[in-house]
C-alpha cells in the first residue's frame, strides 16, 4: 500500500468515528495488505488481488485463535492468583448456625 492513499487519507479526515471503529478498519486494512504482501511473495507476478482476499479469512482466524488463547491464558493467571489465598479470606460459615 502507498503512503499517500484513500484509506489513509479518509481516516483522517473522519472526526467523527468512534475509535474503536477505527482501529477495526485500521487493522482489517493492514491485515489486507498484509494478505496481499504474501499472495505476491507466493505468486509473484501472477498474483491477483482475489488471493489475498482468499488469505483474509485465514489471517483472521488464526488471529482469532490467538486472541482466544491469549484470553484462556489470562482466565488461567486471575485464576490461579485469587485461588486459595482468595478463598481463605472468605468468612466461613457456622455450620452449626444453620
Amino acid at each position: 500500500m502507498k503512503a499517500e492513499n484513500p484509506f489513509d487519507t479518509k481516516i483522517t479526515v473522519q472526526k467523527g468515528m468512534a475509535s474503536s471503529m477505527r482501529d477495526a478498519a485500521i487493522e482489517l486494512t493492514d491485515t489486507l495488505d498484509l494478505c496481499w504482501a504474501a499472495a505476491q511473495a507466493v505468486f509473484e507476478r501472477k498474483a491477483v488481488p482475489e488471493h489475498a482476499l482468499a488469505l483474509l479469512p485465514m489471517f483472521m482466524a488464526r488471529a482469532d485463535a490467538k486472541r482466544l488463547e491469549q484470553l484462556a491464558d489470562f482466565q488461567k493467571s486471575v485464576a490461579a492468583a485469587s485461588g486459595p489465598a482468595a478463598k481463605s479470606k472468605r468468612p466461613r460459615r457456622n455450620p452449626k448456625a444453620s
